[in-house]
């Protein structure tokens, strides 16, 4: 079986310190510059605390009926923030994901150094390779014993 490094994403991995002084606007506007749908919070020590996605700014921030400009980073984090380690598998990964209701997942090296992001898109991409993979191996199997 697979683990989690080998699909999952390391590009576009923004972070930002939770002591920055940033906004609810802020991350919004980080989160269209990058093109990313989710920022991860970091503390002093750069070990990830928090996630803030782009459901957590519908729910947190839109909803609440206040100046996005006026809601601190710290009040619509997700915390804590739900990790895995790189070597897990991808079996590992999607349990962890299901039992906590959520689409995304900050993988970490045993160093608690961020080396990427899992999201349920980057599974579902890696499974649809598998089967596509397998369609094409039964097929030519099919071909074989149509010779006989």
């Amino acid at each position: 079986m697979s683990t989690v490094i080998e699909i999952a994403s390391n590009r576009n991995i923004v972070t930002i310190t939770t002591d920055s002084g940033k906004t609810a606007y802020d991350v919004a506007d980080l989160m269209k510059r990058s093109r990313v749908g989710s920022v991860i919070l970091i503390d002093k020590k750069k070990q990830p605390v928090g996630i803030i996605t782009e459901r957590d700014m519908v729910k947190r921030v839109c909803f609440k009926n206040v100046s996005s400009s006026r809601i601190k980073v710290e009040d619509i984090m997700s915390s804590p923030l739900i990790t895995i380690m790189s070597y897990d598998t991808i079996d590992t990964a999607s349990r962890v994901m299901t039992r906590n209701k959520i689409k995304r997942l900050v993988v970490l090296e045993p160093d608690n150094r961020i080396v990427g992001l899992l999201s349920v898109s980057d599974i579902t991409k890696h499974l649809a390779k598998i089967l596509l993979n397998d369609y094409d191996r039964y097929r030519s199997l099919r071909f074989a014993l149509n010779l006989s």
